[in-house]
């Protein structure tokens, strides 16, 4: 079992940045390590430069609070008069939070986004929202932005300009609590990263289930997406979903049961009709023609009458043999479910582990593969998942992609309230990596505040070391400690916890994790997964006179390579 144990040092506030690439023209450009000789004939060894990147600037966008689909809050047959009541009464608190490490005049802002007409609540277009400016808080900038537009739906474009001289380290977080309605759960997504292709694991349709694809343009031209659905059928592109502009600076929405075709009913024999709770099951892939946009899911679940939970459901990591789904963690009745998608042309094979403290192991009861159809989504139940956050490991013969869902209900016939939290499979750390924390989330502008318990869950398939700094209520960030993994093991703690052994002032804004690269020579240093460390913050706000599962979600760390600032060029004559 992993210790938060000796201290390593306090991090530089700008030391150790995520750097991105940008554009370079030096004539006929030789791969490193080409043979050529003088004015550029072959033969002679050249040398390679190292010439600096550009810093440019980040984006992320935070989705705003679960609303109800536009215009009737009857928008499916589980929806009634008496829900539409409970819903329109319930009160949403929300909040978001921008933060950027380091800092300077202008180096970061946050603005809500525009929804488009015909998309859901807030406004149409006939209002500009402003921009709020990043205020210095000891070692970073944070901007809050105004929760009453996130409670209507409206997601936050946050943008950051280079910090000395480097890109910046961005991150940014939101909370939304809705304690009662049709729309009762606990939303703590981390801000998204705006892609030109994004696979989205997650959501269902069926009785009582309602999925919402949400698009939003932070660039300053609009763009066009297409989107294709996976599911227990096969695939889709269904018409409804092609060429869907989106405007700069804005935001739309489309529900996902009305644009396809087949997804009403149960998710068929095997291994997904036994997964048939959580609807027919769904996976995502967006793709833009004319620059990135960012997109999640929103998902809403009914049980008749009574809310199931609602979450919105995060960008996944791209297809792959091998796959880590951080941040699992049960909470009710219901078995967790492993949902796997396969894009490819040819079946697959995939078999998967729980990644617990003590190691690596199939839950009881579980087949340890499965099957899963070309293009197309299988449900997994996990019974008898181990007490607190785990992991879940998946290795198949082709690539495939992964998310758990997990589900807060405390009886398992769905009759009284509980919550879903989805994570998806993501990629390891790859270097520096600010990690906002869910703020508290508050109704209206001065209305009652809700702060979620939250927890930071580390996983690695090898034996591995993650350097875990503070960023108190302050700016300032603490001394990192390191925190050493073995292989195939989990570690969780509670984020105050590590506030308070960090000697960090107040409630906790961000983390600031960093993996420790393997020692050459070292021993694991070569085995799989070394080093190879994946991070999710699991958040919960108890519910409120025990009034059904407590209010659930889970926000995995996005990880992935990061490029260095500078590369090597070997320039050649024309």
């Amino acid at each position: 079992m992993s210790i938060f144990g000796r201290t390593a040092g306090a991090l530089s506030a700008v030391g150790a940045v995520a750097l991105v690439a940008g554009g370079l023209a030096l004539g006929a450009v030789a791969a490193p390590g080409s043979q050529v000789g003088p004015e550029g004939a072959p033969g002679a060894q050249a040398a390679a430069v190292d010439v600096a990147v550009p810093a440019s600037g980040a984006q992320l966008v935070c989705p705003g609070a679960p609303v109800l689909p536009s215009g009737d809050a009857a928008a499916t047959p589980a929806r009634g008069a008496a829900a539409a009541g409970a819903a329109a009464a319930a009160s949403v608190a929300s909040g978001t939070t921008g933060l950027v490490l380091g800092g300077g005049p202008g180096a970061l802002s946050g603005r809500p986004l525009l929804q488009h007409s015909g998309g859901t609540g807030g406004t149409d277009g006939s209002d500009t929202p402003q921009a709020a400016a990043g205020a210095q808080l000891g070692d970073v900038q944070r901007v809050a932005v105004d929760g009453a537009a996130a409670s209507t739906g409206a997601a936050t474009g946050l943008s950051a300009g280079p910090v000395d001289g480097h890109a910046p380290l961005l991150a940014g977080a939101t909370a939304s609590v809705t304690t009662a309605g049709d729309l009762r759960g606990l939303s703590a997504p981390a801000c998204v990263r705006p892609a030109e292709q994004t696979w989205l694991v997650g959501g269902g349709t069926g009785a009582g289930r309602s999925t919402r694809l949400v698009l939003a343009d932070v660039a300053q031209t609009p763009t066009t997406v297409d989107v294709t659905v996976l599911t227990a059928q096969g695939a889709q592109q269904p018409s409804a979903l092609q060429g869907l502009s989106v405007g700069p600076g804005e935001q739309r929405s489309v529900l996902l049961e009305g644009a396809l075709a087949g997804t009403g009913g149960g998710t068929g024999d095997g291994a997904a009709g036994a997964a048939g709770a959580a609807g027919a099951p769904l996976a995502v892939q967006v793709r833009s023609s004319a620059g990135p946009v960012a997109a999640w899911l929103v998902e809403t679940v009914l049980h008749g009458l009574v809310p199931g939970g609602t979450d919105v459901v995060g960008p996944a990591a791209a297809p792959s043999t091998s796959l880590v789904v951080p941040g699992v963690a049960t909470a009710g009745s219901q078995p967790a479910v492993l949902r796997l998608a396969n894009p490819g042309a040819d079946p697959v094979v995939a078999r998967f582990a729980v990644v617990g403290t003590s190691g690596a192991s199939v839950p009881s009861g579980t087949a340890p593969a499965t099957a899963v159809p070309a293009q197309s989504v299988v449900d997994v139940p996990l019974a008898s998942l181990p007490a607190g956050g785990v992991a879940l490991s998946v290795q198949a013969d082709g690539p495939v992609l992964a998310g758990v869902r997990t589900d807060s209900a405390p009886a398992p016939d769905g009759s009284r309230p509980g919550d879903l939290a989805w994570s998806a499979a993501v990629d390891p750390l790859a270097g520096a990596t600010l990690v906002a924390v869910p703020p508290a989330a508050k109704t209206g502008r001065s209305g009652s505040v809700t702060t979620p318990d939250v927890r930071l869950v580390l996983s690695s398939e090898g034996a591995s070391e993650v350097d875990v700094a503070v960023v108190g209520a302050d700016g300032r960030t603490s001394g990192a400690r390191r925190v050493e993994l073995p292989a195939s093991t989990t570690t969780a703690a509670d984020v105050d916890d590590l506030a308070r052994a960090a000697g960090a002032q107040g409630v906790p804004i961000a983390l600031l994790l960093t993996p420790v690269a393997p020692v050459e020579g070292a021993k694991d240093a070569g085995k799989d997964g070394a080093g190879q460390v994946v991070a999710a913050l699991t958040s919960r706000v108890p519910a409120s006179g025990g009034d059904g599962g407590d209010l659930v979600s889970v926000a995995p760390v996005a990880g992935g390579a990061q490029v260095p600032a500078a590369v090597p060029v070997t320039i050649t004559s024309p």
